[in-house]
């Protein structure tokens, strides 16, 4: 089951909406959701407070207990293996609780461990299933799913979690958090557009197309995110956005919203360009300088957010369009070579290409010659690494 457009757009709008001008509440009410309720107090005026005096007598091991949890939520940003260390301690003062397993988790997918995070996490929504219901944390529940092959759950998670996303300290989190979500959306369109295939009727016969209409609403979910996360803040990853949304909207079979999408981050790559190249220098010169350009233009400001690995290539070949149409054919033919070039997006990537190759993508201009096959050490490579 996905979520419409229409209603979307309501989640999108409307409970960020209710919150405007409450900048100060939200953040409190996330730090509160993040306490576990064995250490928060009963009352608001002793939140700060932790333990009452009642509590620390029935449990005296509490406070340390507590304690240990706090150290090891502030140590999840710079020493995820001291925040685990302290998850162990805590689980070992008061077991049963799901608090120290929440704290696991989240170290371990910090230490690139996704598989033990998803298995902590289990363990805690066993004990308690609201123990994953702030903003943080659900975060890092929906990238444990989606990094241990569970999209439809981690899907479940970024839609509940979305209407949230101003209870997340940064603007750069809001941001990754909605391409997180429209990645993982268009990969599940994807997905679903291969199963509709495979499952086609002989020609003549009656189409379900019930295939076709999932595929849609999880392409349209994807562009909602990314149009909502464009009409935010400017942050470090709105070039990433916007080649995203590019790459969501062309394949809808929107071509020129697509090409509209990518008008601006072209006309900056090209003041770029001018201000790089030295018409006074060499050929070979010229040369290296436009190849050290074209990486820079291609690359992205993080992969964390991609559901599909070889969409790195798909969104370098986008940036490269309008003024490197050499390179960007380069990595259109690269994405077609591998794994994209047997999934099902294969044949917008080659309409692109086809357009660039006659002339067609958006005016972009070769370099001084074409590169020798010893020459082409450069060439783009598959995988999720990628400049930070």
């Amino acid at each position: 089951m996905h979520l419409g457009p229409l209603l979307l757009t309501a989640l999108l709008v409307f409970p960020l909406a209710a919150h405007a001008g409450q900048g100060g509440d939200l953040v409190a009410a996330a730090a509160a959701a993040g306490r576990p309720p064995e250490c928060s107090a009963r009352s608001g005026r002793a939140i700060a407070r932790g333990p009452t005096v009642w509590e620390r007598a029935r449990a005296p091991e509490l406070p340390r207990y507590c304690d240990l949890l706090a150290r090891g939520q502030a140590q999840l940003g710079g020493d995820a293996e001291a925040a685990r260390a302290s998850a162990r301690l805590a689980d070992q003062l008061l077991p049963g609780h799901a608090a120290p397993q929440v704290l696991l988790a989240r170290a371990a997918l910090a230490l690139g461990s996704p598989e033990d995070a998803a298995r902590a996490f289990e363990r805690a929504r066993s004990v308690d299933p609201r123990s994953v219901e702030d903003p943080q944390t659900m975060h890092d529940l929906a990238r444990s799913l989606a990094r241990t092959g569970k999209r439809g759950e981690a899907i479940a998670i970024y839609r509940a979690l979305v209407p949230r996303i101003d209870l997340l300290g940064t603007a750069d989190q809001r941001a990754l958090v909605l391409l997180e979500a429209a990645h993982l959306s268009m990969a599940t369109a994807g997905a679903a557009s291969v199963a509709d295939a495979s499952a086609r009727p002989p020609a003549g016969a009656h189409r379900d197309a019930h295939g076709e209409a999932t595929a849609r609403g999880d392409l349209d979910e994807a562009i909602a995110y990314l149009r909502e996360a464009r009409l935010r803040a400017q942050t470090q990853l709105a070039r990433d956005v916007t080649l995203s949304l590019a790459l969501a909207l062309d394949r809808s079979g929107d071509k020129a919203q697509a090409d509209a999408a990518l008008e601006g981050d072209a006309a900056a790559l090209e003041v770029a360009r001018g201000r790089a190249e030295d018409r006074s220098a060499g050929a070979a010169a010229r040369e290296r300088t436009a190849d050290d350009l074209a990486s820079a233009a291609a690359r992205l400001r993080t992969v964390e957010y991609l559901a599909v690995p070889e969409d790195r290539l798909a969104l370098e070949a986008l940036a490269l369009e309008r003024a490197m149409t050499a390179a960007a054919i380069a990595r259109w033919e690269a994405y077609l070579s591998g794994a994209g070039g047997q999934g099902p997006w294969a044949p917008a990537a080659r309409a692109r290409l086809d357009a660039l190759r006659r002339g067609a993508g958006g005016g972009g201009r070769a370099p001084a010659r074409p590169r020798a096959p010893q020459e082409r050490s450069a060439a783009p490579r598959q995988g999720a690494g990628g400049a930070r």
